[in-house]
Parts: C-alpha cells; structure tokens; sequence
C-alpha cells in the first residue's frame, strides 16, 4: 500500500473515531435500555418519544447537511461538532427533566446530521476509485464500530461500579463528554487532520442538478434498501431488552454483555462485507445480506422463549451481528452506482438519508406500541415479523439496483 493509500485510510479512521463519540449517546439504549428508564424516571412510551425526536431532528437537518457539506471545510464541521456534543453531553449529565430530555435529543440530531453526517460520507466517497468504494466504506463502520464497542465496554465497566443505575449512568455519560471534549482540542492542534478532496470548494449548485438527484432512480432505490437496512439495524438495538424480558430469564448483566458483545462484530462485519462487496458487487452483496437477515428475523419471531433456550441467543448474535453490521458497511459504496455530480454529492446524501433514515422516527414507536398493546412475547414476536417482511423488501430492491448496474453499468460520477 502507498503512502496516499495510508493516508486515505488515515482520514477514515479520523472520521470514524469522532463518529463514534457523537453518533453513540443517542443509542446508549442499546445497552442501557432498562438503566435510562430508571435514572431519568421514563417511561416506555418517553423513551420512545426521546429516539423519535432524536430522528426527527435528524430527517429536518439531512439536506441543510448536505449543502453544508457542499460549502464547508470538513475538518471545520467535525471539530464543531465535537465541541458541540461535549456541551450536550454535559448538560445530559445533569440528569434533566424529560422537556430537557426533548431538546438534548433533538440537539444531537441537529450536531450529528447537520453539521457532521454529510461531510464525513462525502470525504469517504472521494478518497478512492470505484473498485475500492467497499473498502473504504466498510473500514469507516468498521473502525467506527470498533471504537464505539470500546467506549461502550468501557462505559459498561464504569457503570457497575457504582452502587446505583443512576450514578453509573451519570458517570457513563460523563466519559462520553470527555472523550468529545478531547478529541475536539486534539483535532484543533493536529494539523496533519485531512480537509484533502473531500472539502473542495464546489460550484453553486444549479436547480437542473438537483433535478438529476431525484430523476435518478437507483436514488430511489437507495432510499428503499437504507429504510430496509436501518429496521435490520433497530432488531439488533432491541435484542438485549428481547433477551432480558422476553421470556429467557436472563439477568441485566448478563443482557447487557450480550448487547457488548454484539457491538464487537461491527468491526469484522464491516470490514469483511466491504471486501467482498469489492469483489463480487456491492449490490449483488446487499441481495444476499438481507435474505439472511429476513431469515434471521423470522427465527427470532418464531424460536422458543424459555429460560432453556437462552444459551442460544449466545450463538445468535454474532452472525446476526455480522449481517446487520455488513449491510452498514457496504451500503453507502451503493452511491457509486448512482451518476451523481460531485458538486452535489453532500446533497445526494442528504435527499437520501432523510427518507432511508426514516425508520428513526417510527420504529421505536411501534415497537412501544406493541409492547403497550400485547403481552411481551407478542410484541416482540410481531416486531420481529414486522423488520422480517422489511427485510424482504430491502432484498428487492437490492437485485433492482443489481439488475440496473448490470444493464447500464456503473458510471463515474464526474
């Protein structure tokens, strides 16, 4: 590998160590699900309410992201954003009211998306030809979840060191602000941060532009497969409560390993599906990623829920882990597939992240909904039937934007 190669892959591990500080709060639930409830006195239904304004703040600030992405510097958007989170962190320390609760999230939707998310997938898109799309796609989830399974072990050893859930949440969340902190001073002094390809000054951007942005329906298509995807993604977040309370009878901590264990397959699944997304196609890769996953769901809504068969979750998870994390990984490589100006790439994100991240806003809501409706093995066997059928969709759509690559062939964005 050369010394631009290094420095490539130098820029993505950058990237992915400050997503991983800003990107993880809002997803503490994942490990922490029942803890959040009791420290911050929510109920099911609050804590649902935080993740869909989380999602919402999200969906309003994907396309003013992107035309920031399209203007500014991205070493100037991570550093602000860095400073920013630390800020939210800490007031989140507090332990404040729900209406606090409100703004803290829509606040991270607001510094993860309008300030960050765009410009780090542009950067990432143009450090490589087509043929290494995949890679670098898969290191940046890759990376990025191996740095977040690290803060979040490391979190989850703080936590059982205090006496109560709050306390261990309060001082969770206070490694989360330091680390933000940190990095922040750290990337303002280290000058060898990349601004490189990826922060060139583009032309304005023309109406006729964004024309060809939603005429484009491999566009279209992406919005269907990160939908799909993300529902994949919201089955792993309620595996460890699933484990906990539905019907397994397994303990917090043993739930809460298993949620810490699942987090450790990021780095190999991304990693691992963009190297073969790079050798047999991308899309072809995302067809058979999520034929797995609907599988994999189906078996989750259908298995035994008995103490007996607890061990099995054990297995479980790691190759479903695998999937979810693959799919993450290879998914925005897809947007080689798609001629879309560079000048309007940050845009193309944003268009396309604001429907397929949708699933943000609605998924915790239905699966409190079914949790407040049905028993807890109802509810979760519907959910998990429910991200199942999804899968099914995202696994078409897939092969259609195999079928078009393969009749038109992918073109260089220019």
């Amino acid at each position: 590998m050369n010394r631009d190669r290094i420095a490539a892959y130098a820029q993505v591990m950058i990237l992915a160590l400050a997503a991983s500080v800003i990107y993880s709060a809002p997803y503490l639930r994942q490990l922490f699900k029942t803890s959040l409830l009791e420290a911050f006195s929510l109920t099911e239904a609050q804590l649902g309410n935080l993740s869909s304004t989380y999602a919402l703040a999200c969906l309003v600030c994907y396309v003013p992201g992107g035309w920031l992405a399209d203007r500014v510097e991205a070493r100037k958007l991570v550093i602000i954003a860095l400073f920013a989170s630390a800020g939210s962190y800490a007031w989140f320390a507090t332990i404040p009211s729900y209406e606090e609760l409100l703004v803290i999230y829509a606040a991270w939707g607001v510094i993860g998306v309008g300030i960050l998310w765009a410009a780090m997938f542009k950067q990432v898109r143009l450090l490589g030809s087509g043929e290494e799309q995949g890679r670098l796609f898969g290191a940046l989830e890759g990376t990025r979840g191996l740095f977040e399974a690290i803060l979040l072990t490391v979190g989850t050893f703080i936590f059982g060191l205090f006496a109560t859930r709050q306390l261990g949440m309060i001082n969770v969340i206070i490694l989360y602000t330091v680390s933000s902190a940190a990095l922040g001073v750290i990337l303002m002094f280290w000058k060898s941060t990349p601004s490189a390809s990826a922060d060139i000054k583009t032309d304005k951007i023309r109406w006729a532009d964004l024309l060809i942005i939603v005429r484009q329906p491999s566009i279209w298509l992406l919005c269907i497969i990160l939908s799909a995807l993300y529902h994949v993604f919201w089955a792993t977040i309620e595996f460890p409560s699933f484990a906990e309370t539905g019907g397994f009878e397994m303990t917090l901590a043993a739930a809460t390993a298993l949620g810490a264990a699942k987090l450790w397959m990021r780095f190999p699944g991304g990693i691992l599906a963009g190297m073969v997304g790079d050798r047999v196609g991308n899309p072809l890769l995302m067809v058979w990623l999520f034929l797995l996953s609907m599988l994999a769901c189906f078996y989750l809504a259908l298995m035994p829920a008995t103490p007996g068969w607890a061990w099995t979750l054990w297995v479980f998870i790691f190759p479903f882990a695998l999937l979810a994390y693959g799919l993450r990984g290879v998914f925005w490589a897809l947007l080689y597939n798609c001629p879309v100006p560079t000048r309007v790439l940050g845009t193309a994100i944003g268009v396309v992240s604001i429907i397929g991240y949708s699933p943000d806003a609605y998924v915790p809501q239905v699966a409190a909904w079914l949790h407040t409706h049905y028993d807890t093995r109802t509810a979760y066997q519907g959910f998990f039937a429910y991200v199942a059928a999804v899968a099914g969709i995202g696994m078409f759509a897939s092969w259609l934007l195999y079928r078009m690559t393969r009749q038109q062939g992918a073109s260089e964005p220019t």
